[in-house]
């Protein structure tokens, strides 16, 4: 099968409170200098935007024969088709019409959901070691080239999440900074990859590409409040505005998985071990929708996947900035769909049923150089 799928999320004690788990010649945009720590998040009036919902439907049904019935049957379940549809792909799939994984995305467009894809950016033959020296040398640019013609061709918007959870510390992803060398020099090689990558993009035309900013949580080094004063801070790998048109950020609540207490939405989004990611986000890219990536709850005790929730959506509709979120809705590590329990999937309808809740994705504005590319 062609699709990469989602990783093993590895658990450690150190989680504590929460785990998840360009052209060279085009113009850059400068990584961010450290800030400081922001304000302990405040409750923030109620928002009346848009929301877009969004679901991983798993990786046996992640593919051209099953996708759009998957999707069909999510809308059935939950009372709502998701308005984002997310599938994992590495840069050796052909999403031309003719591909596998380009069948797959044009198979969800058919049903009026818009494509999410999550571009792993190992290729057969990549380095096992200093990959984002690679990527920046020009060793992928016929893949980006190739992907950027294909992509374009795809009906709709299709959101890019390249290199997920860039921060993190697990599974291989070779393109995170503790595999590109723990000195303080990986995050600006990571923000120098992606400018090449949406350069490239850019030049092939593909002005339907929207792209995503989405790590971890936190920051899994410390999972604590560190901020800026550590290298593996998030914002450090922030390739600049001109190159990213969403942020957000992944997050799972396991205790059962990962030896962990529970963590509510709040604390495993924008508490302190979380590195108050959340309320960081919004404030220090203000022009920036923000959509959670991945986020899902195991089962507690009683009725407390029901009320994790209805809460972490009480939250993600009180941030007038939260354009969206996707929903992992697969059994791997533990039972992370919405129907895990009775009570679990009637919260699920039951904040879905919110009228500001969309079926339809209505993408944002795109960033920088490729809205001349649009006019």
């Amino acid at each position: 099968m062609q699709n990469c799928g989602p990783r093993p999320r590895l658990a450690t004690a150190a989680l504590a409170l929460l785990l998840a788990a360009a052209c060279s010649d085009s113009p850059t945009a400068a990584v961010p200098e450290p800030g400081p720590p922001v304000t302990p998040p405040v409750t923030p009036p109620a928002a009346a935007g848009e929301f877009f919902n969004g679901a991983y439907l798993g990786d046996a049904e992640s593919t051209p024969e099953r996708i759009a019935g998957a999707i069909r049957d999510f809308a059935s379940l939950s009372g709502k088709q998701p308005a984002l549809v997310k599938t994992f792909h590495p840069l050796s799939c052909d999403f031309s019409a003719a591909g596998w994984c380009g069948q797959v995305l044009r198979e969800v467009a058919r049903t009026g959901s818009t494509n999410y894809v999550a571009l792993d950016l190992r290729w057969p033959g990549a380095p096992s070691t200093g990959l984002l020296d690679a990527l920046n040398a020009g060793q992928a640019d016929a893949h980006f080239t190739r992907i950027a013609r294909e992509l374009a061709g795809v009906p709709g918007t299709v959101l890019l999440e390249p290199g997920w959870e860039m921060n993190g510390d697990w599974n291989d992803y070779r393109w995170q900074g503790v595999a590109n060398g723990r000195d303080g020099s990986a995050p600006a090689k990571y923000a120098q990859a992606w400018r090449r990558m949406v350069g490239i993009f850019r030049a092939q035309g593909a002005a339907n590409v929207r792209w995503v900013f989405n790590p971890n949580a936190g920051n899994p080094l410390t999972w604590r409040a560190t901020g800026a004063s550590h290298w593996n801070w998030y914002a450090n790998y922030y390739p600049g505005d001109a190159y990213v048109d969403y942020v957000g950020m992944h997050g799972f609540n396991a205790p059962r998985v990962f030896n962990a207490p529970w963590a509510s939405f709040d604390v495993l989004f924008d508490g302190d071990g979380a590195d108050r990611m959340l309320s960081d986000l919004i404030a220090r890219f203000p022009g920036k929708p923000v959509i959670i990536g991945e986020f899902a709850s195991d089962e507690g005790s009683g009725d407390a996947k029901a009320e994790w929730i209805r809460a972490a959506f009480r939250r993600l509709r009180s941030h007038a900035a939260v354009a969206g979120a996707v929903w992992f809705n697969m059994t791997k590590e533990t039972t992370w769909r919405v129907d895990s329990s009775s009570s679990a999937l009637a919260a699920y309808r039951e904040v879905l049923a919110d009228p500001g809740v969309k079926t339809a994705f209505a993408p944002a504005p795109a960033a920088g150089a490729n809205r001349l590319a649009m006019r």
